[in-house]
């Protein structure tokens, strides 16, 4: 019988490059792990049809659909404090005149088809912190936002690549900065979700995984100067603002994690986004 294989999802992003820089070797000299890349939303919805067993994939996506699935402990993708420098609404004029642009030229507001958590922030944003005006929400490919006269939500390298470097007449928008002056909280944008019914053997796998990152968690701080200066980033970034942006990820899941997540559960039930907020179920490790 063949060895059944852990299928761990990866975000294809910077922010959990460190993670995965430093899982490497564990997963090369661990048997039965295996590896799926995608977006977000692709990792949401492999995780729904079971093609990938763990990811680190949409805090939205849990609250959701919670049913058939646990997190696991201590492990997120949130923002250390503020800003989080690559979820961000890309505007041509700044919040404050938002209500007013819209109302000249179109209520359009483009969401991300890459994320869940951010679309579902911006919305409770909107709403409850800026409280501007209804918007029609329309879905965009990631990357197509600057084609367009309409805000955008942008995510991952290419919303950093803006926030380093912000394009001709746009205003930079930091969801987790906003997030955080809304509620004095971190933002948790993704969870580590895993599917139920995995087998003992994908169990046994996946806390010998789980370990591992929370070793690497605990040291992270002490390893990112080095790694950064000598991992394989991409050339668009140099080392020092790669470091700079790494500090503003956590990768923790505390109790004020916890308790910004289910807030803004609570936040996503009040606009009709999610039918009820579900408790947070662990997996056993």
């Amino acid at each position: 019988m063949p060895h059944p294989t852990l299928r761990i999802g990866r975000i294809a992003y910077l922010n959990v490059w460190p993670l995965f820089t430093l899982l490497a070797p564990v997963i090369a000299a661990t048997p039965g792990v295996d590896c799926v890349s995608g977006h977000p939303s692709e990792l949401n919805a492999a995780l729904g049809r079971g093609e990938i067993d763990v990811a680190p994939a949409s805090a939205f996506a849990y609250l959701a659909n919670p049913e058939g699935f646990a997190l696991l402990p201590d492990l997120s993708i949130s923002a250390a404090a503020a800003p989080i420098q690559s979820v961000l609404l890309v505007s041509p004029v700044p919040v404050d005149e938002l209500g007013e642009y819209l109302r000249r030229t179109g209520n359009t507001v483009l969401l991300s088809q890459a994320s869940a958590s951010s679309n579902a922030l911006l919305q409770v944003l909107w709403r409850f912190h800026w409280k501007l005006p209804e918007a029609a929400w329309t879905m965009t490919a990631p990357g197509t936002g600057l084609a367009t006269d309409r805000p955008f939500v942008e995510i991952g390298d290419t919303a950093l690549s803006y926030y380093l470097d912000p394009p001709a007449k746009r205003h930079i928008i930091d969801l987790g900065e906003a997030w955080h002056a809304f509620t004095g909280l971190p933002f948790v944008f993704a969870a580590w979700i895993v599917r139920e019914g995995l087998g003992r053997t994908r169990e046994r796998v996946l806390s010998e995984v789980w370990r591992s990152l929370m070793d690497i968690k605990a040291g992270l701080a002490h390893r990112l100067e080095a790694l950064v200066e000598n991992g394989a980033r991409p050339d668009w970034i140099g080392a020092a603002a790669l470091a700079d942006y790494l500090r503003g990820v956590s990768y923790d899941l505390g109790p004020d994690r916890q308790a910004s997540l289910l807030l803004f559960g609570h936040h996503c039930r009040e606009l009709g986004l999610l039918d009820a907020v579900p408790g947070l179920r662990w997996q056993a490790v």
